[in-house]
């Protein structure tokens, strides 16, 4: 199942172990410096099950790593040696934006709730040096860019206003040659740009100008353009960003949390003070949220548009689940590697071979979207029940006809039978 390359430090892994449960806070500190001091064992998935061909390349497993985890450049392509099949920096505003950020750890409920008004980054710009330098390595990396915070209503960019058509082209021009793919961020709770991802208007000029200067800026190797939504979408508005996903042209969807706990009330953890309910949620509380909206987006797009799942993973049983939801890809979040550490790859490869195999599929292509064909194939055997005629039958011929305006009244159905009801009333004339 898992080629290993390396054996790590053993005894760093062991140190890491014991103070993951004794304090996760510096556990989560602990774990990225020895994933820079190349501390963990390297390998990659070796079960041809699990690999797929998908945006003109081969994954060796559906598992990677979401953006969020590296903004530095120092550790995703760590983790990439350690068997994961791709991953995104960032995000990443045009310029740094250092706003004040706080995380408290729920290791009881595997979450995280970070405060934070704004994307805490270097800037893209200071980044464009690290990835000229390693562009060429084979792996899928892509760059995740995303409009500041709290300049959004006014921000002035050397000198001028920029709009968030202008910004992220420039920011997709200036990186597009670098990586594999982009991925343009509407999902931040606090920014205004969340609220306006229902609106076409808005977001199609933005993606469609976003794919004609990454192809200008890399005409030979032009990266894939991903957009990324928010976790918090209603019913209603779930149809409007499938249209704007189709209408765009875009490759590819990122559905990924946080979760704005302002918006979700009802999610409570245990510990959770009375100044934590404000912030944005990642980790196990997640799961089904992104399980849920990746089965409604499906259920509008199908296999049109791939959909890239992020939250709550921590085996191979929710990673699969994101899967039979509709999603192609699937990555880890911060949340998952700081309570399970790095090696979790391992751990849901093997469990997500099973799975398949146990369900007699050749491939995890056939488990994408494996929900929705289910409940397609079970309506198409469901019997169609005919409703009783709820009219009284035409009078003989020598008895005079009821008046239009009275019309004859419906027959009641019983009481005991609330299906053949319901199915009546739809069928009476109104």
């Amino acid at each position: 199942m898992e080629k290993s390359n390396s054996s790590g430090n053993i005894l760093f892994i062991i140190f890491w172990w014991l103070i993951q449960r004794l304090n996760v806070r510096w556990a989560h500190k602990l774990l990225y410096w020895g994933l820079r001091d190349g501390s963990f064992p390297t390998g990659r998935c070796t079960d041809p099950s699990l690999g797929l061909d998908l945006f003109g390349h081969h994954f060796d497993t559906p598992i990677g790593i979401s953006d969020g985890i590296d903004k530095r450049g120092n550790i995703l392509d760590a983790l990439l040696q350690i068997g994961y099949s791709f991953g995104s920096f960032g995000p990443y505003t045009l310029e740094k934006e250092l706003p004040q950020q706080d995380k408290s750890f729920f290791k009881t409920d595997r979450a995280i709730i970070t405060q934070c008004n704004g994307y805490r980054n270097p800037g893209l710009l200071k980044m464009i040096p690290w990835f000229v330098k390693r562009r060429y390595l084979p792996h899928f990396v892509g760059v995740d860019i995303a409009i500041p915070i709290e300049q959004e209503t006014a921000n002035i960019k050397q000198g001028r206003h920029f709009s968030y058509q202008e910004e992220f082209t420039l920011m997709a021009q200036k990186v597009a040659p670098y990586c594999d793919f982009i991925t343009l961020d509407l999902s931040h709770p606090s920014s205004e740009l969340y609220l306006l991802s229902v609106n076409s208007a808005t977001i199609n000029p933005i993606i469609k100008s976003v794919k004609e200067i990454a192809h200008q800026a890399a005409p030979i190797q032009t990266p894939k353009i991903f957009v990324k939504i928010p976790l918090d979408l209603n019913i209603t508005e779930i149809p409007l960003v499938a249209q704007i996903i189709l209408d765009s042209g875009v490759d590819g969807v990122v559905v990924a949390g946080p979760i704005s706990l302002e918006r979700n009330a009802r999610v409570k953890l245990e510990g959770q003070k009375s100044n934590q309910n404000v912030g944005m949620l990642s980790g196990a509380p997640t799961q089904e949220y992104v399980s849920e909206l990746i089965r409604r987006l499906y259920a509008h797009i199908q296999n049109r548009v791939p959909i890239i799942a992020c939250g709550g993973v921590f085996d191979g049983a929710t990673a699969y689940a994101h899967i039979a939801a509709g999603a192609s890809l699937v990555t880890l979040d911060e949340a998952s590697l700081v309570y399970e550490g790095p090696m979790l790859i391992n751990k849901i490869n093997k469990e997500l071979s099973e799975i398949i195999h146990k369900r007699n599929m050749q491939s995890i292509r056939q488990a994408i979207g494996f929900d929705f064909l289910a409940l397609q194939q079970t309506s198409l055997k469901m019997p169609t029940q005919v409703a009783k005629p709820t009219t009284t039958p035409a009078a003989p011929a020598t008895e005079p006809a009821t008046p239009a305006s009275s019309p004859a009244p419906a027959t009641i159905p019983s009481s005991d039978n609330p299906a053949t009801t319901e199915q009546q009333n739809l069928s009476s004339p109104s």
